[in-house]
């Protein structure tokens, strides 16, 4: 009896070290969080190109041929399509750039008179309180934009960025699975099943709803693009880009975009023609994506409730930004069905 006692609170032992680890872990990753971003990059592209590389080596092509050939491929690809889209791209965000003082007025006096309609109907707060502090928001998030040296230090993150993705997404497609043989091999013989169905399962969630997102959120950019520009609604790229971008967001995302094209096309001309046809061509967009789209390309969808995603994206977005965003519902996910399997390998079925 006091054996299994002992067995029983070694057990206990052993299930909160891990969890300390894993802990652990995660807090490292979170105060180094500023110099993951390429690696968080490069570990997406990962997980969208490497079914590619597998079908290729499938076919005959050895994998290393294969991997430079699609990386070289994919760049080939982007410099076609930013050959053909910077044009206008580069002419509305000139455009936006010269009217951006007139914008910000615009808001500016919006602002103002909503602060001076509030403090009328507020007695307690003192007239100009809230005005001064808007005004020092405004000055503090607009100053500092013809610094030099911040203008290099971000130049120089985006190009080291721009050489570190490329060859941590090689090697990552190119020895993914001696990473994952070479994790495998410290695991312990009793738990190689349940370690080896749990990799699985990890690869799966996220692997499918990276995909999924990246195509499906394409596909919504691209459309939106051609409707506004058909419609002959202003910035249409711009828009059309941004939609597309805040789409691989789930429920939270596309009313980021929405929010996000009202807004710039009201500021813009304040035609509520021009505004209409947005709104038109956004509910068209949002059908196709709900009725076709989405249930095409995201085929196995991860099932968690929408109250939980929005709660993790909203994490996520607070430790990481947009790239916390797009990967906080895939990391919930696995998190989650590591305990399930975890628990039932080791629990239900007695295989601690």
């Amino acid at each position: 009896m006091e054996k299994n006692e002992f067995q029983k609170l070694w057990k206990t032992f052993e299930i909160i070290a891990i969890g300390c680890v894993l802990f652990g872990i995660l807090l490292v990753l979170y105060l180094v969080r500023a110099l993951l971003t390429p690696f968080i990059i490069a570990f997406v592209i990962t997980f969208f190109l490497s079914p590619i590389v597998d079908y290729m080596e499938g076919e005959g092509i050895n994998r290393t041929f294969a991997v430079i050939l699609l990386i070289i491929l994919t760049l080939i690809f982007l410099f076609i399509l930013w050959k053909l889209t910077w044009p206008t791209i580069q002419t509305e965000i000139s455009s936006f750039q010269k009217n951006a003082p007139f914008y910000i007025s615009k808001i500016q006096d919006s602002l103002n008179r909503a602060i001076d309609l509030l403090e009328k109907n507020m007695g307690f707060i003192p007239k100009g309180t809230l005005e001064k502090a808007l005004q020092q928001k405004i000055n503090s998030l607009t100053s500092g934009t013809g610094d030099v040296s911040s203008l290099i230090k971000i130049i120089k993150e985006l190009v080291t960025t721009l050489i570190v993705i490329p060859f941590v997404t090689f090697f990552l497609v190119k020895d993914g699975r001696k990473i994952k043989k070479m994790l495998i091999a410290y695991v312990p013989n009793k738990y190689f099943e349940t370690f080896l169905t749990l990799f699985y399962k990890i690869d799966q969630q996220i692997s499918n709803y990276i995909r999924g997102q990246l195509i499906d959120s394409f596909i919504v950019g691209v459309i939106a693009i051609i409707g506004l520009y058909l419609f002959r609604v202003n910035y249409a790229f711009l828009i059309g880009v941004v939609l597309g971008m805040f789409n691989i967001i789930p429920y939270i995302g596309p009313s980021m975009g929405f929010v996000f094209g009202s807004l710039l096309i009201l500021i813009d001309t304040g035609s509520t023609v021009n505004l209409i046809k947005f709104i038109c061509i956004y509910v068209c967009i949002r059908v196709l994506d709900d009725i076709i789209i989405s249930p095409l390309v995201l085929s196995r969808r991860v099932h968690v409730h929408t109250l939980m995603v929005i709660i993790v994206i909203m994490l996520g977005g607070f430790f990481h930004g947009i790239l916390g965003m797009l990967l906080a519902v895939p990391l919930y996910c696995s998190i989650k069905v590591t305990f399930q399997i975890l628990y039932r390998g080791f629990i239900e079925y007695g295989n601690w």
